[in-house]
């Protein structure tokens, strides 16, 4: 009786209010709302701003002062030589520096988009990776509930049998202890449905969990080309894009380094003024033009240490693309080859093995209830059913989760496949 209590008494599955919950509009607001992606795209843009500041001048400087002013009485009309004086100056880099550093900051903000790239895929496999382990949630808890409504018939036909004392009180307790261990297992997918909840909800960028109920997979067959789909990756991913504006980066910066020996101009202009002189003598104004150079003579400690620093960048940009396209190519034949594996067990599971223990139990019940079957069999057979159809939905879900995986590896520019059918 305290058992039954509690078969009855516990809360069951969760209702979850709402909308239906659909994957392609969460990936949409995940991308429009995720707050780490969004700082991704705050980088891109501010990157983008710093390419014009990379090729403008540099500052004009203005100059105001006194020139010759005798100290011995500070008078403007003692001495034609004092004069107040005005000037301007600006500096003019070396033919192609500017060019040079705006190219590099325009290939740094290319790399920071292929930043952003990145990040958007790492964010919609994060989404889909939840939402698949909802629905494995959702239907560990459907088959939960069939093989309850099986418990329940096996557990009558035991009362009945005990009614007519054919039967033992030990297997209507096993059953009922069967059941307990059920509802072990809805609570724990209770726990698990509310965390995954919350996960997704703070990929969306939600302060709550997401409500909802998720659709159901409809999978589609994927057309698997290992070579095919590992080549397509490298050509598309950002990963790989941001990799190669480096490299470019790096090369520019070479170029900008090997600049360093040619030296900047300064050109400047200067408007002096003097006043009346005590004697009656109006003296004429003056005007000054100088330009300037700077002399870039600090080779061995300064100009060819740059090239090298600039060289080495590039050279650990190259050596960055070479590990991140041997990474994805790897990633790549592994998701495809267990994509494979899994569609074969999937077909298995759903036209061999299920159907097959379905017929043993339909044949166990009825056995049981003539004396034909023993109770521990039938038992087992109910437990080999939950796990064939566990693993199945598990399966199910661990597969699209990889076909994900593999969408991203690819690169936004490739699909190996889309959903088509529900099966």
């Amino acid at each position: 009786m305290l058992i039954s209590f509690v078969l009855f008494a516990a809360p069951g599955v969760p209702a979850h209010a709402g909308e239906t919950l659909r994957l392609s509009a969460l990936l949409a607001e995940a991308r429009a709302k995720n707050p780490a992606l969004s700082a991704v795209k705050y980088k891109y843009r501010a990157a983008l701003e710093r390419v014009p500041q990379a090729g403008a001048l540099p500052d004009p400087m203005l100059m105001a002062g006194v020139l010759n002013l005798p100290v011995n009485s500070f008078e403007f009309d003692e001495d034609m030589m004092t004069s107040k004086m005005i000037g301007l100056s600006q500096t003019f880099p070396f033919f192609g520096k500017r060019a040079l550093r705006e190219k590099a900051a325009s290939e740094e903000a290319g790399a920071v988009k292929g930043d952003y790239g990145e990040d958007a895929l790492s964010l919609e496999l994060d989404v889909k990776t939840a939402y698949f382990r909802l629905y494995r949630i959702k239907k560990d808890l459907e088959v939960l509930k069939k093989t309850g409504a099986l418990l329940d018939s096996l557990g009558k036909i035991a009362q009945s049998r005990y009614s007519v004392g054919i039967g033992s009180m030990r297997d209507i307790i096993k059953t009922q202890l069967e059941q307990s261990m059920l509802i072990d297992r809805r609570l724990a997918l209770r726990k698990e449905d509310g965390t995954e909840r919350a996960r997704l909800g703070a990929l969306l960028g939600r302060d709550a969990p997401v409500e909802g109920a998720v659709e159901d997979i409809k999978p589609a067959p994927l057309t698997l080309d290992a070579r095919a789909l590992a080549k397509a990756a490298v050509a598309n991913r950002p990963e790989i894009m941001a990799a190669s504006e480096r490299i470019k980066k790096g090369e520019t910066l070479i170029a900008l380094a090997r600049k360093a020996a040619y030296p900047d101009f300064t050109v400047s202009a200067q408007y002096m003024e003097r006043d009346r002189q005590n004697n009656g003598v109006r003296p004429s104004d003056m005007v000054s033009a100088v330009v300037s150079i700077n002399l870039p003579i600090w080779r061995r400690s300064k100009i060819e240490p740059g090239i090298k620093e600039a060289a080495l960048l590039k050279s650990s940009a190259e050596e960055e693309k070479d590990a991140e396209e041997n990474a994805i190519k790897t990633k790549v034949e592994s998701l495809v080859w267990q994509i494979e594996k899994d569609d074969r067990m999937i077909k298995l599971y759903r036209e061999v093995i299920i159907p097959e223990a379905n017929d043993d139990i339909s044949a166990g019940l009825a056995g049981y209830e003539v004396g034909k079957v023993q109770y521990i069999d039938l038992l087992d057979s109910i437990r080999t059913l939950l796990g064939y159809q566990t693993e199945y939905y598990n399966r199910r879900a661990d597969r699209e989760t990889k076909a994900a995986g593999l969408e991203a590896a690819v690169g936004p520019a490739v699909r190996p496949g889309r959903p088509a059918s529900n099966r």
